[in-house]
């Protein structure tokens, strides 16, 4: 199980998925080039190093798992029984991760793995973390959180006091947070109530722009299109996704897949935000690709869809309600069960996927 991708397939993986040409063909020709059956449950979120050589996951087994992608082997496990874990982070600190707690209380955990020994904690939240990101720019020591509690938060890994806590409107039934490409801007959704843009600098002044969601349903996370973010993803709680464009704040399309499996009208009135929002894992279903290419996500029966987004865009304006889109492709191999992961990796040629299995995928170009 965990011998090495062969040499054919590893020549592939070194390709810089920025200069690649990331075409809808290209993009239907990913395959399986590893799968690792390693975790009890459904795994909940992945994260790469700045190398985009290794992968850390966290899945509801309570385990934490890094990865070296690649090479194609497993390289290290621990647990966090006591505290649960989700949303792991590398840090710019080699060997150390930062993740949310899940049981006892909410805080965030500042882990050295290379000694499995914590290096601080991060309180305050007094609801489940339902976003964690470390910033963009490499050196930075910087991260943001979000919580049911309302807030939004940022941390400087080097002291356990948040640098400011800001206080969201609407945010008790659910708070999504993420960092622009640039790391100086946090974009806020505030559970279907508003999108909000944030100065990292002067985040308690509140947004320097907001606009309302025009959906009445819950974002369980959100995302800036890559490299450049012109472009924010929402990851609503059916499984659908919003594009906005992200100076305008306005919504632009849809894009959702038919075999997603939408939260019945009948259920959704009285299943919690929090619920929603853990049943698309927190945002974490949907990538993109490096180049901004394709918008990745993954289904609930096992399966990897794509849309290529020029096309959407293409066929996508200012008008109300936004069009929507169906996946312009389907990759042929799927999970065995639902999948609460999708991330490419920024620097390799690879996307990453998890059900109870994780998987890496790459092209055949």
């Amino acid at each position: 199980m965990n011998a090495k991708l062969d040499s054919e397939t590893l020549n592939v993986l070194r390709k810089d998925p920025l200069q690649a040409a990331l075409t809808t063909s290209a993009l239907a020709d990913f395959y399986i080039a590893k799968q690792f059956p390693d975790n009890k449950a459904l795994i909940t979120s992945v994260d790469f190093d700045i190398t985009g050589t290794h992968c850390i996951t966290t899945s509801r087994d309570e385990s934490l798992r890094i990865y070296d992608c690649a090479s194609g082997t497993r390289e290290q496990v621990s647990y966090s029984k006591k505290y649960g874990c989700n949303l792991a982070q590398f840090t710019a600190q080699p060997g150390c991760v930062a993740y949310a707690s899940t049981k006892i209380n909410d805080t965030v955990r500042y882990l050295s793995y290379e000694t499995n020994q914590f290096i601080r904690y991060f309180a305050g939240h007094t609801g489940m973390v339902t976003s964690l990101q470390r910033s963009p720019n490499a050196q930075s020591t910087s991260m943001v959180s979000a919580s049911m509690d309302g807030t939004v938060r940022l941390w400087n890994l080097d002291t356990v006091k948040p640098v400011c806590t800001v206080n969201i409107e609407g945010g008790k039934n659910g708070v999504a947070a993420a960092y622009d490409p640039s790391g100086m801007v946090v974009a806020v959704a505030a559970e279907s109530q508003a999108i909000q843009l944030y100065d990292v600098r002067k985040m308690t002044k509140g947004p320097f722009t907001s606009a309302p969601i025009t959906s009445k349903l819950t974002v369980a996370g959100l995302k800036f299109m890559p490299p450049t973010g012109d472009y924010i993803l929402l990851a609503m709680s059916d499984g659908s996704i919003m594009l906005l464009d992200a100076f305008q704040l306005t919504t632009l399309a849809v894009l959702s897949s038919a075999t997603h499996n939408a939260i019945s009208p009948t259920i959704a009135p009285v299943a919690s935000a929090l619920g929603q929002m853990q049943q698309q894992c927190f945002g974490q279903k949907i990538t993109a690709t490096p180049d901004g290419r394709a918008v990745i996500a993954g289904n609930d029966n096992g399966g990897i869809v794509f849309w290529d987004f020029d096309t959407v865009l293409a066929n996508s304006g200012s008008k109300q309600p936004p069009a929507v889109h169906a996946p312009n492709g389907t990759w042929n191999e799927s999970h065995d069960g639902p999948v609460g992961v999708c991330a490419f990796n920024p620097l390799l040629m690879e996307c990453v996927t998890g059900s109870q299995s994780l998987t890496l995928w790459t092209s055949i170009y």
